[in-house]
């Protein structure tokens, strides 16, 4: 079938769209209980806030959170969840893309939102009513998180950890399920599969959309990390400033007092020094909690004489946030700079 590429198609809001917005409207907690099966069930917290109950809910308000969804359902439920506004010059017509859906279906004009923005990727039959299987679930799930970074999208280097039947996962699948992993919005089992062609529920589509609408809103949080050093008499002062530039507070929580690194890097990027390895640090639990608009500078010194002592000069000051933040997602490779 020939497809219609529509020329001007008006994206802008979507890109631009504050995710703040989006993370306190979708992801803000719902007190209210959407439907009448849900109330013990695992993913209860991510099916109030995910799922709308208008296009769920049977007659008895039940949303059967184990029931196998369909290609057509997540369509729906994703494209709710992201908050997709695009207008079009043109009335879209859903069977430039497919075959088997009719512009009167239900999720036909959020499908073809979802398919013009390759959030997704099938195309000519798109079988609405089909099990959605795992593999297929992750690889729109992160076609939408690139989608929704736009240029805050950043290829990364992964060296996965792989499942136990990573052979299963269709190839085309496998850099999609391997960075959601990497990202925690799919979870590891203890038998460590991932069961790609396994057909996905309802409950386990709302939580990878929550998830993910968390690791956007988490992305997107405006903090600045800044290595920076100077030379103070005969002492070099290295130093790391955390400034929040959200509206909201930002808290780290590390594991103790071991907060924070350095590391002097020769040319070829190895270690020459690290400021921790002499250091003794309290095993007590510490925060690091910042209000909006407050700095944070952590500071490391280094004798001169020991850096004249160097057969290799530093070439590259690494500074490092050590802990986790459920606000922030720190950079595990650190914050670089060239030393001069």
């Amino acid at each position: 079938m020939k497809k219609i590429l529509l020329s001007f198609v008006l994206i802008a809001s979507l890109l631009a769209g504050s995710i703040q917005m989006f993370a306190e409207g979708v992801i803000a907690k719902n007190e209210d209980m959407k439907f009448t099966d849900i109330s013990k069930h695992w993913a209860m917290d991510s099916i109030n806030k995910v799922v709308d109950r208008d296009a769920f809910a049977d007659k008895d308000g039940k949303f059967m959170p184990n029931k196998t969804i369909t290609r057509s359902e997540f369509v729906l439920m994703l494209h709710k969840s992201l908050n997709i506004n695009i207008n079009y010059f043109k009335a879209p017509d859903i069977t430039e893309y497919y075959d088997d859906v009719k512009n009167e279906d239900v999720y036909a004009s959020a499908l073809y939102d979802l398919v013009t923005l390759n959030i997704i990727d099938i195309k000519d039959h798109f079988n609405p009513n089909a099990a959605l299987t795992r593999e297929e679930m992750m690889n729109i799930i992160m076609n939408a998180y690139k989608v929704k970074m736009g240029d805050q999208y950043k290829m990364i280097k992964l060296v996965p950890q792989p499942f136990a039947d990573d052979k299963e996962i269709d190839p085309s699948y496998s850099g999609a399920v391997a960075r959601a992993a990497h990202m925690g919005i799919t979870k590891r089992p203890a038998n460590n599969h991932f069961y790609p062609k396994h057909e996905a529920s309802r409950a386990q589509a709302a939580t990878v959309i929550d998830r993910l609408l968390n690791q956007l809103a988490k992305e997107n949080v405006q903090v600045d990390i800044v290595p920076s050093y100077e030379m103070n008499g005969d002492m070099l002062i290295m130093k790391l400033t955390i400034t929040n530039n959200s509206k909201a507070k930002v808290v780290f929580n590390h594991s103790s007092g071991y907060k924070y690194d350095f590391k002097l890097l020769d040319s070829k990027k190895e270690i020459l020094y690290t400021w921790s390895a002499d250091k003794m640090f309290t095993m007590a639990l510490t925060e690091t909690v910042l209000e909006s608009g407050q700095s944070v500078e952590f500071i490391g010194e280094v004798d001169k004489a020991m850096l004249d002592g160097m057969t290799v000069k530093p070439a590259y000051l690494q500074a490092f946030v050590i802990g986790e933040s459920s606000d922030f997602a720190i950079n595990a490779d650190g914050y670089e700079i060239e030393y001069k």
